[in-house]
C-alpha cells in the first residue's frame, strides 16, 4: 500500500514508452518509398529524438525502481495486525425475525513497523451474520506510533434489524448454545507518515470471520485474527 504510489508512476513511465515506439513504427510505416533528400533528413531528426526521448524516460524508471527499492530496504515495510477477542452478546431480543441486541468486542490493530506512524482518520465497522449486516458504528479516530498495539473498544446495536425467517431460526440455535458467530468488517481511512513525509488517504478494509460472540459474561471468548483485504 506505501509502495504503490512509485510504483503506480513506473507504470505509467513504461506505457509512455511504448506509445513513443508505435508512434515511430507507425511514421516508418508510412513513409514513401523513395523519399526526397530533405524528407530522409527531417525522418532521421525525428527518428534521433525519438530515441533520445526514449532513453530519458528509460533512465527515470531505472531511478525510480532504484527509490523504490532504497526506500523499501530503508523503510522494511510489514504488514499491519488486526485482531478480535473478548466478544459478548447482550440485551438480545429477537421477536417477529426482528433483532434487538449489543454487540461488544476489543479490536487489536497492531502496528509492528519501526519507521512508519498510521492515521486513523475514520473507522467503520459493521457486523454481518450470514452475509447480512445487522450493526454497525463508527470510532473515534486515533493516531498510532511505531510498534504499537492498540486497543480499541468496540459497542455495535442491532436495533430492529430485519431478518429472514430461516436466518432468525438459526440465530435462535445459536443463542441456546450460548455463543454466536459474525463477521466483523472494519473500513477505516488511514494516512501513513514517514520521518516528516505522509502519504495520500488511502482505504483499508478488514474482515475477520467467524468470530465467537458468547452470550455469556463468566465464558472466555477466544481470539480470532483477521485478514487485510486487497
Amino acid at each position: 500500500m506505501l509502495m504503490s504510489g512509485l510504483a503506480d508512476r513506473s507504470i505509467k513511465l513504461y506505457s509512455f514508452i511504448l506509445y513513443i515506439k508505435l508512434e515511430y513504427d507507425h511514421n516508418n510505416h508510412h513513409n514513401p518509398i523513395n523519399p526526397s533528400p530533405m524528407a530522409n533528413v527531417t525522418t532521421q531528426t525525428h527518428s534521433k529524438l525519438l530515441r533520445v526521448i526514449a532513453m530519458v524516460i528509460l533512465a527515470l524508471i531505472f531511478l525510480v525502481g532504484l527509490a523504490v527499492l532504497i526506500i523499501w530496504l530503508v523503510i522494511k515495510p510489514k504488514q499491519l495486525v488486526y485482531s478480535i477477542e473478548n466478544g459478548s452478546v447482550s440485551n438480545f431480543n429477537l421477536k417477529y425475525n426482528h433483532l434487538n441486541a449489543s454487540f461488544d468486542f476489543l479490536i487489536r490493530a497492531g502496528n509492528p513497523n519501526r519507521r512508519i506512524t498510521i492515521y486513523y482518520d475514520t473507522i467503520d465497522v459493521s457486523l454481518s451474520y450470514d452475509d447480512q449486516t445487522i450493526a454497525f458504528n463508527t470510532l473515534e479516530p486515533f493516531h498510532q506510533p511505531r510498534r504499537n498495539v492498540t486497543q480499541l473498544e468496540a459497542k455495535l446495536e442491532a436495533r430492529d434489524a430485519a431478518l429472514s425467517n430461516g436466518l432468525s431460526k438459526d440465530l435462535m440455535h445459536e443463542k441456546a448454545a450460548g455463543k454466536v458467530q459474525l463477521d466483523v468488517r472494519i473500513k477505516a481511512r488511514i494516512r501513513f507518515k514517514v520521518e516528516i513525509w505522509k502519504s495520500k488517504h488511502r482505504t483499508l478494509r478488514v474482515l475477520c470471520p467467524s468470530v465467537m460472540l458468547q452470550f455469556s459474561s463468566s465464558e472466555i471468548a477466544q481470539r480470532t485474527f483477521c485478514d487485510i483485504e486487497n
